[in-house]
């Protein structure tokens, strides 16, 4: 029974992944008929447009990109996707697409991203032009365009600090929406200023769908200030680290409210969520009541330490086999959602959330029989390196490494390698994190 739990588990996770194909995602949300663009019910005339541009920025652009051109051809523009061989690149025909570095932006990104602010410049003053904004996760760093006066090696080395600081995306994206021409709506209210019109369809890896932070909302209206991202970065103690050019900048932003982010949309510009972790998971659970378990989709909005997590998810589990409660086995618990790992980040080797998570409730669930549990980063990278890992009961007995020890020394890749326990997959999407527990009778 475990060997096909095991099995069951695994083709939940793919469903889950091959449901928030971004392609499938523009399809369902976009049409044209009789020269009209329907986005989600709203028509968009064309009749009266000069110009169709895209452009497509994050870790599902290219099929996004290639999805869009198939309903509507564009006259011109860029994709930026991410480098990295679990990026599945699909051909782009209409526009040239280039690859660029996340986490840490880098120079490329900043070319790339000046690219596409050229063609935004270069609209007409008499022209009728639709721009079309494709965004998913990992956007924030690809699509980087620091302020005058800051590097894009200071860009990078702050990203560094924020990414070790154990901050939240929403305080990340604070301080990232107030060094940048392009976050916080301010590449929206670039495109209006122009006088042109922009549809931005958004795949969210966002906990919560929170428009305003995936990809940190470059064509979202933003509530944050200069003051908040200064006092974020002196929350965790990292101001004094920040470069130099970047606190001068924010501090000078502090006598400047015409640079804070637009706090409206402006007009002609709409924003539309066409896929999300929420997707992911429903299809996961059709998998699981096929093979005739019961379900609950418990949340998708999981965050916090990942190892802390799985204890709780794992003694929700251990009293379902037990009681029957709050569902009778067979069971399949299902969870979505951002959760984290705060390591020092010299130590780090293949640190991730998910595989943390999974050898933290390998540990919690040692000796039992008919619990398994899976875990993986949609998007086929779970931190850094492969993308998530499978565990059961027999999991930490079948062990030669120490558990502990890899767990403490976030270093879960190389346990579940040796077991032949990694998951690993190239993805299109990116939707967050997918987590299923299945729990068959005592």
């Amino acid at each position: 029974m475990q060997k096909k739990y095991r099995e069951i588990a695994k083709e939940m996770i793919m469903a889950g992944v091959e449901a928030a194909d971004p392609s499938n995602a523009i399809k369902n949300s976009v049409k044209v008929e009789s020269n009209i663009l329907y986005v989600q019910g709203d028509a968009f005339p064309l009749g009266n447009i000069d110009r169709v541009l895209m452009f497509g920025i994050g870790k599902a652009a290219t099929p996004m990109c290639r999805a869009f051109e198939d309903i509507l051809r564009p006259d011109d523009g860029l994709c930026i996707t991410k480098l990295g061989d679990e990026i599945d690149l699909v051909p782009v025909e209409s526009i040239p697409v280039v690859r660029a570095y996340h986490p840490e932006p880098r120079e490329e990104n900043a070319k790339y991203a000046k690219q596409i602010l050229e063609l935004v410049d270069g609209i007409g003053q008499d022209e009728q032009v639709l721009v079309i904004f494709l965004v998913s996760g990992g956007g924030s760093a690809l699509f980087t365009s620091p302020p005058e006066g800051v590097s894009i090696d200071d860009m990078y080395k702050l990203n560094q600090l924020l990414m070790k600081c154990g901050a939240s995306i929403y305080d990340i994206n604070t301080i990232r929406k107030h060094v940048t021409q392009v976050k916080g709506g301010k590449f929206g209210l670039r495109v209006a200023n122009k006088g042109a019109q922009l549809i931005s369809l958004i795949l969210s890896d966002v906990v919560g769908d929170d428009l305003s932070v995936v990809a940190s909302g470059p064509t979202y209206k933003d509530d944050t200030t200069f003051a908040q991202a200064i006092e974020r970065l002196k929350k965790y103690q990292i101001w004094e680290e920040t470069p130099q050019a970047v606190r001068q900048h924010l501090l000078q932003g502090l006598d400047n409210p015409s640079w804070e982010p637009p706090r409206r949309v402006p007009d002609g510009v709409h924003n539309y969520l066409i896929s999300n972790n929420m997707v992911a998971l429903v299809a996961a659970r059709d998998v699981a009541e096929k093979h005739g378990f019961n379900t609950l989709l418990l949340t998708t909005q999981n965050t916090g330490e990942a190892k802390v997590i799985a204890k709780c998810a794992m003694g929700i589990a251990r009293e379902v086999q037990d009681s029957g409660n709050p569902i009778a086995p067979p069971a399949a618990l299902i969870m979505g959602g951002e959760m984290i790992v705060t390591f020092d980040w010299e130590d780090r080797d293949g640190f991730g959330p998910n595989r943390e998570f999974v050898l933290s409730s390998a540990l919690e669930i040692a000796g039992r029989s008919n619990i398994v549990v899976a875990a993986a980063d949609t998007d086929g990278v779970d931190g850094e390196g492969k993308s998530g890992a499978i565990a059961d009961g027999d999991t930490i007995a079948r062990a030669k490494l120490d558990p502990h020890f890899h767990l403490e020394r976030h270093e879960a890749e190389a346990f579940f390698d040796s077991l032949g326990d990694s998951l690993h997959f190239q993805s299109k999407t990116n939707v967050n994190d997918i987590n299923v527990i299945l729990v068959g009778p005592k």
